[in-house]
């Protein structure tokens, strides 16, 4: 299973901790190679109440 697909499944199911503790291990640069991966982790941040 790729990134995005277990973010999205993650989303799915409102597990955005989750979603957030990984994003949080991935370099910086890989996320802004990857659009969909900043959108899920923005997303996720937002939906827990975060900036």
């Amino acid at each position: 299973m790729g990134i995005n697909t277990g973010f999205k499944k993650a989303r799915q199911e409102h597990d955005h901790a989750v979603i957030v503790t990984v994003a949080d291990k991935i370099p910086n640069n890989v996320q802004e190679e990857d659009p969909k991966l900043l959108m899920w982790d923005d997303q996720a941040v937002t939906r827990m109440g975060g900036e």
